[in-house]
C-alpha cells in the first residue's frame, strides 16, 4: 500500500503481497481521513512491515492495521519500531517465509482457480 502527497482513505484489505521489501509506505493523511490495512498476507523480504502512520504521531491519525499475516525470513517483524506483538496491529501474526507453492496456492484460491 502506498500513498503520497496527503492522500486519504486508502484501504487495502484481503490482498496478497509476495516478495515485497515492505508491505506499506504512507505519508501524512488529510485531516479526519485514515488509511486501513487489514486482512492481508504479506511475504516481506526484510523484517519491517514498512511505513504506516504510527500511533502517537501528532496531526495524523494512525493507520488502522489488524488481522494481517506477515511472513519474513526470520519469522519476526517490526512495526513502528516495535515487535509486532507490541505494535497495536491487533490479531496480526508473523511466521517464516512460506514456500512458493504455498503462495501460489493462496493466489489460486483467491482467484478461484482449481487444480
Amino acid at each position: 500500500m502506498k500513498n503520497d502527497f496527503g492522500g486519504h482513505d486508502n484501504h487495502h484489505y484481503d490482498n496478497i503481497y509476495a516478495y515485497v521489501g515492505h508491505a506499506l509506505g504512507v505519508t501524512n493523511t488529510l485531516s479526519n481521513d485514515v488509511d486501513v490495512f487489514t486482512g492481508n498476507k504479506a511475504v516481506i523480504t526484510g523484517n519491517n512491515v514498512g511505513g504506516p502512520q504510527c500511533p502517537g504521531k501528532k496531526g495524523n491519525p494512525a493507520t488502522i492495521m489488524a488481522n494481517n499475516s506477515y511472513y519474513t525470513p526470520t519469522g519476526k517483524v517490526t512495526e513502528c519500531g516495535k515487535p509486532l506483538a507490541q505494535s497495536g496491529d491487533m490479531g496480526s501474526t508473523v511466521a517464516k517465509t512460506p514456500t512458493d507453492a504455498t503462495i501460489i496456492g493462496w493466489a489460486s484460491a483467491k482467484l478461484g482457480i482449481k487444480d
